[in-house]
């Protein structure tokens, strides 16, 4: 699949995944649509600051509001090529940054929140977005068609700690296991259409959100003994490049592509200690 003169929504488009993954699709000739939080003011500034400013959209949205999704989706498609929209990526998500307690029942709130966003807000946006990619083509009845072409592809965002959830991801790894889900459960749906949907799995990224408070510090015991090689944090355009191989490759799909660095986030209890204890934990 050629990226040229297509467009793809990329949700968190303008945090440091987001961004990166943008900037290839336009070098490679596609139209990069952000939809993100920030002020349509602020979003265009730091748009016009990039390379091809004129290939790049941006609707300031809420990924987990039905009614604003579909609003940005409508006024996007009046905007981008007639007929280009082809797919997205989806990078927004959120995770708690808070202390622990002793009681697991003092997660509850964060477990809400985190399923909200990270898991309802998936699948908000692969059915919107599929909706929307299929609106630019004649009604087809998915139960008695199938189309030969394709039409489309979706790369959601999980994470290696929703593969394997430990205890220091308590709530936020259970949320990314649901987009494993929700992914491959929407590639059988879509296919028909022609729609290919991937998930990938990044380990410890660098990123603004990472750097907050003494997260870096919590985990880097982690990368340096569980990691394989190398051991180190990944950084954003590591894991732009694997997204781009999943939205190039037809052959990719209802697939789960972890960027880790063979890392096993083992909850390790060496020396005695208390493993969850930190100044700042999820």
């Amino acid at each position: 699949m050629i990226l040229d003169g297509k467009a793809f929504v990329i949700t968190g488009g303008l945090g440091s995944i987001g961004s990166a993954t943008a900037s290839i699709i336009v070098e490679k000739g596609g139209y990069a649509v952000l939809f993100d939080i920030l002020p349509e003011e602020t979003a265009k500034a730091k748009i016009q600051a990039f390379d091809q400013p004129e290939k790049y959209f941006y609707s300031k949205t809420d990924i987990t509001n039905k009614e604003i999704m579909e609003a940005s989706l409508t006024s996007i498609l009046q905007q981008i090529p007639k007929g280009s929209l082809f797919g997205a990526v989806h990078c927004a998500a959120v995770n708690p940054n808070k202390p622990w307690t002793s009681k697991m029942s003092d997660k509850l709130e964060d477990f809400e929140t985190v399923l909200k966003v990270n898991a309802y807000g998936t699948f908000l946006v692969d059915a919107l977005v599929a909706d929307a990619i299929n609106s630019q083509y004649p009604p087809l009845d998915v139960f008695h068609e199938r189309v030969t072409e394709e039409r489309g592809v979706i790369v959601n965002l999980s994470s290696v700690v929703g593969h394997t959830p430990p205890a220091r991801c308590l709530t936020y790894g259970p949320s990314k296991t649901c987009v494993l889900g929700i992914t491959e459960a929407a590639a059988d749906f879509l296919a028909p259409s022609g729609i290919r949907v991937n998930s990938i799995a990044p380990a410890l990224v660098v990123s603004p959100l990472m750097a907050s408070g003494d997260r870096m510090k919590y985990f880097q015991d982690a990368v340096e003994g569980y990691s394989m090689f190398p051991r180190r944090f990944t950084t954003p355009p590591e894991i732009a490049m694997a997204i781009i191989f999943l939205l190039e490759n037809s052959m990719m799909n209802a697939f789960h592509l972890k960027v880790d660095a063979g890392w096993r986030q083992i909850t390790s209890w060496a020396n005695g200690i208390d493993p969850r204890k930190s100044v700042v934990v999820e």
